[in-house]
């Protein structure tokens, strides 16, 4: 969604123009520089405050004005108030699709939403799209997570009785506000969505069917696109979840065998993107919800996709379910805490490696990131005793079985003995 306060607010105070940005750009490489020189820093601690600069840059790019290029519409205006009701989609799923049978008695599910800066129409349209679309016998209730938004959230509020608010003390980041609505949710299965989603028609009953038969399951939607220019709904081809080198999430090809039994069989997801999933309340809490150390976002969906692999649960993308989602191209409606963008990222994923990466974890992170050691990532007991009591799988396992597409990689193949491609 757009960030209510920088996005569709127009809040001039703001607003940064090119030239400033660009001034200030001169200005703090120029302080780089000359504090590099009388303090004679290495090498890399210039690396490390060139990335930092490049954080408070993304910074003042989220304080822009009209980040997404639409038209602000007056506040109890008509145009205004359309944007909070339900629209038209298409119907975005395949043929077979329509044609398949569900249980009648699926579990209940709570739908678990957090939120910071989200634009009050497209979070209200995010929760509306979850009424009309799901059958009410399978919702249980919308958890909304208000992690320090600055909005009047009273016309959310009361858009439905199921409709429930958590406001977060503090600023927690999405990783620590979907644990703590996770923790209040009542249905038997969780599903954990965004603030700026629309589902389509069926979604969901796809997802509970697959945990009502296998409650090791972990249901993910196919995520159809909504430009953030203009907020059309499109429908995205078939793709899997992967990771590169950098560990940065990438989508990757479906396989001939996942193909020859689409749409009406789930595929197998090596890593999902994270927004998006459905999962048994009672398999989330045995598995070790998210690591709670981690902060604001990032590294959440490969810590959990490669945990539920190797510790005996299954990542599904299931083809029948359909979930838009806006994709933000290149900005952020929020600010990334105490420790900037690049080291939140540089502390979630040395956490990640550390725990799960084995003897791959220099090839994945350190090799490429030395200054990750100056970085405090806090205490890993926790995550290790439950790798330990849950007898995972090794990450060469994780290679192996569930993601051979990484052995494409020479520093892969040179690892593991394999001849050079």
């Amino acid at each position: 969604g757009i960030n209510a306060e920088y996005g569709e607010g127009y809040n001039m105070n703001f607003y940064l123009n090119k030239y400033f940005i660009s001034f200030l750009i001169v200005v703090q490489i120029g302080l780089i520089v000359t504090v590099f020189l009388y303090s004679q820093s290495t090498i890399e601690h210039l690396a490390i405050q060139v990335k930092q600069l490049s954080n408070s840059v993304s910074n003042i790019r989220v304080r822009r004005g009209n980040v997404a290029g639409i038209p602000k519409p007056e506040p109890n205006t008509t145009e205004y108030q359309s944007r909070f009701k339900v629209r038209e989609i298409p119907d975005t799923r395949d043929g077979p699709c329509l044609e398949m049978a569900y249980d009648e008695d699926l579990p209940k599910a709570s739908i678990i939403i957090p939120f910071h800066n989200e634009t009050a129409w497209i979070l209200s349209r995010t929760i509306n799209s979850i009424l009309n679309k799901t059958p009410p016998q399978y919702l249980e209730e919308i958890i909304i997570i208000d992690d320090l938004d600055p909005q009047n959230l009273d016309m959310i509020v009361k858009i439905d009785p199921k409709v429930k608010v958590i406001h977060n003390g503090k600023r927690e980041g999405l990783i620590r506000s979907k644990i703590i609505g996770a923790a209040e949710a009542k249905g038997s299965v969780l599903i954990f969505l965004e603030g700026h989603c629309e589902c389509n028609v069926g979604w969901i009953e796809p997802l509970l069917q697959v945990i009502k038969d296998d409650p090791k399951v972990i249901a993910i939607p196919v995520v159809d696109v909504i430009v953030d220019t203009d907020y059309k709904y499109q429908k995205p081809g078939i793709s899997r979840g992967g990771f590169d080198m950098d560990l940065v999430f990438r989508w990757i090809d479906v396989t001939e065998e996942d193909m020859s039994h689409y749409p009406k069989k789930p595929i197998k997801m090596p890593c999902m993107s994270g927004g998006l999933f459905a999962i048994a309340t009672k398999t989330w809490n045995i598995m070790g919800k998210y690591d709670e150390g981690m902060e604001i976002w990032g590294g959440e969906n490969l810590e959990m996709s490669i945990r539920g692999w190797t510790c005996g649960f299954q990542l599904l993308l299931i083809p029948c379910s359909h979930v838009g989602h806006v994709f933000r191209m290149g900005w952020f409606p929020y600010t990334w805490g105490d420790l900037g963008h690049w080291h939140t990222i540089l502390k979630n994923n040395a956490r990640l490696v550390e725990v799960w990466f084995d003897d791959y974890k220099d090839i994945f992170f350190y090799n490429k990131h030395a200054d990750a050691q100056t970085v405090d990532i806090g205490d890993l007991t926790e995550r290790k005793e439950l790798r330990k009591r849950l007898n995972c799988s090794s990450f060469q396992w994780y290679i192996d079985n569930i993601y051979p597409e990484l052995k494409e990689h020479s520093q892969i193949r040179e690892k593991m003995g394999l001849p050079p491609k």
